[in-house]
């Protein structure tokens, strides 16, 4: 099942941005620890980065988590499906580490580097929608014709 990368890459992935995200409460608000001289103040510019990058971190992985089961139903053909899942997984993997680089390199800033991740993530999403707009996923057709005999069933 391809999908099933997806789900083990989101729960991977999903930890490593909880992780990070108690990394950066270290020296939110209330700081724990001094924060790095350029992260000092809330609004600069690299602590809004990071700030990207966690919400990156967890919201992509989850997203991988939800829609890995579907990838193998989809009406795509196997290179398809294949393309799909590894961008979902690039771009959860790829765009907080390309956040955070531009947080930490001011000199990357000018060339954006998390624009690739990002929009390979959103090709992998509009590809798994390109899927499932081609027909009802062949798994969730069965379901709904075995929902409606037992509703039939039901009301005789």
């Amino acid at each position: 099942m391809i999908g099933s990368r997806n789900v083990r890459a989101g729960l991977v992935l999903l930890a490593v941005g909880l992780l990070g995200g108690l990394a950066l409460s270290l020296y939110a608000f209330h700081p724990v620890v001094q924060p790095p001289a350029g992260l000092a103040n809330y609004d600069d510019l690299p602590r809004r980065l990071l700030r990207l990058a966690h919400v990156a971190a967890v919201m992509l992985p989850l997203i991988n988590i939800v829609v890995g089961p579907w990838i193998d139903r989809l009406d795509l053909s196997p290179a398809g499906k294949q393309w799909s899942s590894t961008l979902l997984i690039g771009g959860a993997a790829g765009l907080p580490l390309a956040l955070g680089m531009e947080a930490v390199v001011p000199a990357l800033r000018p060339l954006h580097p998390s624009g690739l991740p990002a929009v390979g993530f959103i090709a992998g999403a509009v590809l798994m929608a390109v899927g499932a707009v081609r027909g009802l996923p062949p798994a969730a057709a069965e379901e709904t014709a075995v929902s409606r005999r037992r509703k039939v069933q039901a009301e005789a």
